[in-house]
């Protein structure tokens, strides 16, 4: 006959160390099952804060010198701000602030340039830690995506009421068309409008021309198309605290023409 096993104190001294570890492991489950935290998913801009996301194709393809470039432009008109929202390691405002303001809640870094506010992760970032609030009345906020929104579905590393103006960054090449495609056959960006770094649409060469798809080619004859020229310089150094070339300045005010005639 098997031996039956009965109930005896030390079993009874195991069961809270028992329920602590299925509660440990529970919550690592949730934490797998929740969305990826970039700061941003469940933030909420400010009411009186205008906001426009920008987001690169792929990686290094100019997104960052989009976004510093649009916050420059509107700060013509107020007081304007950039958000990175990357990692630090992947940051292209680490050289392009004047003037380093230093770390504050969360471990987002801030710095000062040309009237723009630089924002953007430290080392010792808090993912889960939303960016500060503006400083100042009417703020327009440029949230520098990256690549997260084809690294990650924009939906779960931006809420989809935070704003409802996208640009989506692509360089002028076959790969990158391929990719605008498939954002814009998924609409992880609601309306969007292009920026094209390189040469402008009308100048591509037939191979180029011939890899445009339906949606691509809808989004280009909208009109919702700014093309910004390459520039030797930056593709070299990136961005620094020198004023940016006035090519880049002029686009970046064509895009946010662009911008303000879209519905908030």
């Amino acid at each position: 006959m098997a031996e039956v096993i009965g109930m005896t104190d030390d079993t009874i001294e195991w069961a809270p160390l028992a329920a602590t570890v299925r509660n440990a492991l529970a919550q690592k489950v949730r934490q797998q099952v929740r969305p990826p935290g970039t700061g941003l998913y469940g933030w909420q801009a400010r009411y009186d804060e205008s906001v426009v996301a920008v987001a690169g194709l792929i990686g290094s393809v100019g997104a960052t010198t989009v976004s510093l470039a649009l916050a420059s432009v509107a700060t013509l008109t107020g007081p304007a701000r950039i958000i990175e929202c990357g990692p630090p390691s992947r940051s292209g405002l680490t050289a392009a602030a004047a003037a380093e303001l230093g770390t504050g809640r969360g471990g987002w870094t801030r710095g000062q340039r040309e009237g723009v506010t630089l924002i953007r992760r430290s080392s010792t970032s808090l993912f889960d830690a939303a960016p500060p609030p503006p400083e100042e009345d009417g703020t327009f906020t440029v949230l520098d995506v990256g690549d997260l929104l084809t690294d990650r579905p924009g939906e779960l590393s931006i809420a989809a009421d935070v704003t409802s103006r996208w640009v989506l960054v692509a360089r002028a090449s076959v790969p990158c068309l391929r990719q605008l495609e498939l954002v814009l056959d998924l609409a992880l960006a609601h309306n969007p409008t292009l920026a094209i770094v390189g040469t402008p649409p009308p100048r591509w060469p037939t191979r180029l021309a011939s890899a445009i798809q339906p949606r691509t080619r809808a989004l280009l004859e909208s009109g919702r198309v700014a093309t910004f020229r390459h520039d030797k310089r930056l593709a070299i150094t990136g961005l620094t605290p020198d004023p940016l070339p006035g090519h880049v300045a002029a686009s970046a005010g064509r895009l946010l023409t662009i911008l303000e005639g879209l519905p908030l």
